[in-house]
């Protein structure tokens, strides 16, 4: 079973609202986003950072028909960054592992889906996506949900940034080109002007 964890941490001060509620392509981002999701993978997973943003998403999405697919989770503790987005959607799966994915990148499509789970392998505890440069993108990568206890204990020792989990990880990286040649589904939105600029 393919199970997909999509972030979304509300308020961005850049964009002066919530990303997953700016419209694109004439609806909600977050729409977008799990759209594509759900007609991928048969889990998928909406991790917020509160239950007031998780009763403004259910308003708008209970509207589309994918709702009854998703499941909705809260971080445990608000806060603390896309770590903690990971930790609680691995949580939340039923499989044995998950695509991580941001609200705010609306050209993932389905081709990057199935590209990067055919690097996939038991083995690793994640497979990440890597730039000629070497700059990684790890919230478009996939992890297993054993490392749930090495999360908890970067928590323990007050590491909350993901490049500290990457450092305590058996780490498959493959080129960003392999898995998406235009590399657009690594594009995000963090200014107002990006939107119009990505339509």
């Amino acid at each position: 079973m393919k199970s997909i964890i999509v972030l979304c941490g509300g308020y961005s001060k850049r964009m002066g609202q919530d990303k997953g509620l700016l419209f694109f392509n004439n609806k909600p981002l977050i729409v977008n986003v799990l759209e594509t999701a759900c007609e991928y993978a048969e889990e998928v997973i909406l991790v917020l950072r509160n239950l007031e943003q998780r009763n403004q998403y259910e308003n708008i999405l209970r509207k589309e028909d994918f709702y009854i697919k998703i499941k909705i989770c809260t971080d445990e503790l608000e806060g603390q960054g896309p770590l903690m987005g990971i930790f609680t959607g691995l949580k939340c799966i039923s499989s044995n592992e998950a695509l991580v994915i941001p609200c705010d990148s609306p050209f993932i499509l389905q081709t990057f889906m199935k590209n990067i789970y055919q690097y996939y392998n038991l083995i690793y505890d994640a497979v990440v996506p890597e730039w000629p440069d070497g700059k990684l993108e790890p919230l478009h990568a996939i992890y297993n949900k054993r490392i749930l206890n090495t999360i908890h204990q970067l928590f323990k020792g007050d590491k909350r940034d993901v490049q500290s989990l990457l450092l305590e990880l058996d780490v498959r990286y493959i080129p960003v080109y392999l898995l998406d040649q235009s590399s657009r589904a690594f594009l995000n939105l963090n200014y107002p002007e990006d939107v119009d600029e990505m339509k």
